[in-house]
């Protein structure tokens, strides 16, 4: 591959980097879409570093190491966050209850 190509997957890594530091800021973000496209963007980085010039690749390794200590720092803050809320906040746990409350369980009679 050519060196532009390492250039656009260093793009690609600072702006995953990017992103996910502003989410840190505010995990209540990474709910309402601040990390769509996030999975395809680290697929196509770790898809690519292989096949890069070993220079190239070396050198985009601290980047790498810091993004994944920012995904286990908002796998945490996520996880704290919704452990804090309460179960009733849980719009899985409310479905649940308004199915119940109108009887979605219920078998219909013919």
């Amino acid at each position: 591959m050519s060196t532009e190509n390492g250039n656009e997957i260093a793009e690609r890594l600072a702006s995953v980097k990017a992103r996910l530091e502003a989410t840190l800021q505010d995990p209540a973000s990474a709910v309402s879409g601040a990390l769509t496209g996030l999975e395809t963007d680290v697929a196509r980085i770790c898809a690519t570093i292989p096949s890069l010039p070993p220079k190239q690749a070396h050198a985009l390794a601290p980047d790498m190491k810091h993004v994944i200590g920012l995904l286990e720092l908002l796998s945490e803050a996520i996880a704290e966050k919704a452990a804090a809320e309460p179960a009733g906040a849980d719009s899985a746990a409310r479905r649940r209850q308004a199915a119940a409350a109108y009887g979605a369980g219920r078998k219909r009679g013919s």
